[in-house]
């Protein structure tokens, strides 16, 4: 239920970052486990380079949950009311970070983390 590895594609090693068609960049999780997990990239899109964080605590720590609070973390800010829903196959976050829900699923041997700041975001292994 709300562990997030049924969420997350691979998570050990150098990973690429995909937005959209385009290999943006990479980075690894420096943490992963079944109720935290912690991404740290860098890219050069969109004529900008720069860093890429993101890391997200289910709070409730409840495996049998599938809604609860979370803390979310996007780049340098920090959203410690934040909210989780299952919809599977997607984990959906709900924060005052970003416009939309996140939505965080597996895909292509990677993991899909759509609706960061308007931008569909793919982490997998490299190619």
């Amino acid at each position: 239920m709300a562990k997030l590895g049924p969420f997350f594609g691979p998570h050990t090693g150098q990973l690429q970052i995909w937005v959209g068609p385009f290999d943006v960049g990479s980075g690894s999780f420096p943490a992963f486990g079944d109720y935290q997990a912690q991404f740290d990239g860098s890219y050069s899109a969109f004529g900008q380079s720069s860093t890429f964080k993101m890391a997200l605590s289910l709070t409730d720590q409840n495996a049998q949950n599938t809604s609860g609070p979370c803390q979310v973390t996007l780049n340098n800010q920090t959203d410690n009311a934040a909210r989780y829903q299952v919809s599977a196959p997607k984990l959906v976050i709900t924060t005052t970070l970003n416009d939309a829900p996140l939505e965080i699923y597996p895909n292509q041997n990677g993991t899909q983390v759509d609706n960061v700041s308007s931008h569909n975001i793919w982490i997998g292994p490299q190619t």
